[in-house]
């Protein structure tokens, strides 16, 4: 197999969590994973819900919206990072969102969230924050 063809089949082998309230900014996501290739793609609306799918399912990586009802992105990754099972506390995270005060910012590099992005996302800026959160190398192009 190529280099490219497992780099291909890499992204292909990752399982992503969609957590995200809004509808629409998940079927986005959903969609942005399915153009660079991820097609293991679970999705739900709340940190509650995210919580439950984090316990029984094995994920790869989750992108996280900040600005959810109940509980915010970080109130969700902070629990995150201090469960106890080590494969859970190091699922990489993403954070999707229309909020870039430097607090919010500052506090998610705090909490080890190494990729941000800006809604509305682009399949190509996804890509590159996956692989880097998965320290998948990119070809250049």
């Amino acid at each position: 197999m190529s280099e490219a063809g497992q780099r291909q089949s890499s992204l292909e082998a990752v399982t992503c969590l969609i957590v995200d309230d809004d509808k629409f900014s998940r079927t986005f996501a959903k969609t942005a994973l399915y153009q660079i290739g991820i097609k293991n793609v679970k999705e739900v609306g709340s940190a509650e819900e995210a919580k439950e799918m984090v316990a029984t399912s094995k994920i790869d990586v989750i992108l996280l919206d900040q600005q959810m009802p109940q509980e915010t992105g970080l109130d969700f990754a902070k629990e995150l990072k201090n469960n106890s099972h080590e494969e859970v506390k190091n699922i990489p995270i993403i954070m999707i969102t229309v909020d870039t005060k430097e607090k919010t910012v500052l506090e998610a590099k705090g909490l080890g969230i190494q990729e941000y992005l800006m809604k509305p996302i682009s399949p190509l800026a996804l890509k590159k924050r996956i692989c880097s959160a998965l320290g998948i190398k990119q070809e250049r192009v």
